[in-house]
């Protein structure tokens, strides 16, 4: 993997955790909670209507129809949870949003782009699992306020609502949309907080975060967790081995999909690691990973 790959697959990991705003890098300004969609949100087509890369995945979506209702309920009543004050709620909330920014900001334009990448495509296997993700992600954007285009501010707002609740993935995530730079001593409570809360979702949030939210002495013990190459992409595969949602059919591996063209139909540890330049890499990257497991596990 080249210099400008391992960039462009740490913007990806970045935009499927902290939302394509901030992969983007859009100023990052304090918001107030919203409330409801903007008026002026502008609605898109529909996955039947799209007629998605014109290889017959809108008759797919055609067929699943019977869902949609499914989604918009999901949907509906996840907004309801996080206006009555859940925090977990408001994070995924603020995924849901993050997960369709892209998507919703510019479906035909979006679909057009994806339809170029899959004619670049040489292994045959990869255009089908393009044409699922795609499928899939535009299913779920759909019911994500009837397909409007997502303010960022949505997006910003919910995190930093479920942050000031108390929820740690999403602290890290609003430190992250502000580009916060804690002083060492604050990074190495951070690193504690994370480690002691046992949570997948706080793990891969270190992971995808680190660049703004970690800062280390180069005498500090966790210096060799928390820098170099390998660092986040360890904290974000040892939160999949803890049970975060790494898996093919994962909302990160299709964003992986939908914006780097990563359509191997692997989970991310396997797409990772076959992406890494050698099995120097790949035991550093082990390496790292078992040291956070064990430190976790002995919290």
């Amino acid at each position: 993997m080249d210099g400008r790959a391992r960039l462009l697959l740490g913007a990806v990991a970045v935009a499927a955790l902290v939302g394509f705003a901030l992969w983007r890098q859009v100023p990052a300004t304090r918001v107030a909670v919203p409330t409801e969609q903007s008026p002026k949100a502008a609605a898109v087509q529909s996955p039947a209507s799209a007629g998605m890369l014109g290889d017959g995945t809108g008759a797919q979506a055609a067929r699943g129809r019977p869902a949609a209702a499914d989604r918009v309920r999901a949907f509906e009543e996840l907004k309801q949870r996080a206006k009555a004050g859940d925090a977990v709620a408001q994070r995924k909330l603020a995924e849901a949003y993050d997960a369709c920014f892209m998507v919703n900001l510019d479906r035909e334009g979006f679909i057009k782009g994806l339809d170029l990448n899959r004619r670049m495509m040489r292994e045959p296997a990869r255009p089908a699992v393009l044409e699922q993700a795609l499928h899939d992600r535009v299913a779920q954007c759909d019911a994500v306020d009837g397909g409007a285009i997502v303010p960022v501010d949505l997006i910003r707002g919910w995190y930093a609502q479920a942050a000031e609740n108390g929820d740690l993935p999403s602290r890290l995530m609003d430190n992250a949309f502000k580009q916060k730079s804690p002083d060492p001593a604050e990074s190495a409570r951070l690193f504690e907080e994370v480690l002691a809360s046992n949570d997948p979702a706080a793990v891969f949030a270190m992971g995808g975060t680190l660049g703004t939210n970690y800062s280390v002495t180069p005498d500090d013990p966790t210096a060799a967790l928390t820098t170099g190459e390998q660092a986040s992409w360890a904290w974000m595969v040892a939160a999949c081995r803890m049970g975060y949602d790494c898996g093919p059919s994962s909302t990160l591996m299709g964003t992986l999909c939908l914006v780097q063209n990563g359509c191997t139909g692997e989970d991310f540890e396997a797409y990772l690691k076959r992406d890494l330049r050698s099995n120097a890499e790949r035991r550093d990257l082990e390496r790292r990973v078992t040291e956070i497991l064990r430190l976790v596990e002995g919290q």
